[in-house]
């Protein structure tokens, strides 16, 4: 199942899958009614849908073509970080959101989670436990609806807690979640967030603090 998020809505097509989106097409299905049709219906929901749209009867050839004409992808990464038995987690222009950045040319994503995390929270000796589920949304930038695929890592450091928010990015706060205040941050935080990782959280700090 592929899920994408647009401000407080959500895109679902349940037979199609996040790797789809890298397959090669051919390109004379651009042409074909079922492809206008997708498109179109897609672009309106950009555009014009306030509800969540499900997309269970497209070929998965027609979607990919569809998402490849349509987006500019801009692939990210971030950690979702233990420190001291809880989570690190920042405030990015006044909201609630985990350390992530873009991935730069030539970077792995695990290796780029690694450099954002440091750069935006200055916590060192970063260590990648696993990967998490990606999250995946769009915005509309400079006329072109942008696709921002963030792949996530859980990750520890047994460094003592001192951070410095990369204010140059918008960062005001480096703050620790813990059971006082997980709600609060996932009720105010980004909906493709909270939908992808939220449970993760939550159970971590179930774990953590009993």
């Amino acid at each position: 199942m592929y899920r994408l998020f647009c401000n407080n809505k959500m895109l679902v097509c349940r037979n199609f899958f996040e790797q789809c989106l890298y397959n090669e097409y051919d390109e004379s299905l651009c042409v074909t009614q079922a492809f206008e049709n997708t498109l179109n219906k897609i672009k309106y929901w950009l555009e014009n849908g306030e509800e969540n749209l499900y997309i269970d009867d497209v070929d998965n050839e027609i979607l990919t073509a569809v998402f490849r004409s349509l987006f500019n992808y801009a692939p990210a990464a971030g950690g979702l970080v233990l420190i001291n038995n809880e989570i690190v987690a920042i405030e990015r222009n006044g909201r609630p959101d985990l350390p992530k950045g873009h991935i730069e040319k030539g970077e792995t994503p695990d290796i780029a989670a690694l450099r954002e995390v440091g750069e935006e929270t200055s916590i060192s000796n970063l260590e990648i436990i696993r990967q998490l589920p990606s999250s995946h949304h769009c915005y509309l930038l400079d006329g072109q609806w942008t696709l921002k695929q963030t792949s996530w890592f859980l990750m520890k450091s047994k460094d003592e807690f001192k951070p410095k928010p990369q204010t140059e990015e918008g960062i005001s706060k480096v703050f620790l979640l813990n059971k006082n205040n997980v709600n609060e941050f996932l009720e105010k935080t980004f909906i493709s967030l909270k939908e992808t990782l939220g449970e993760i959280i939550y159970s971590l700090q179930l774990t953590i603090n009993n």
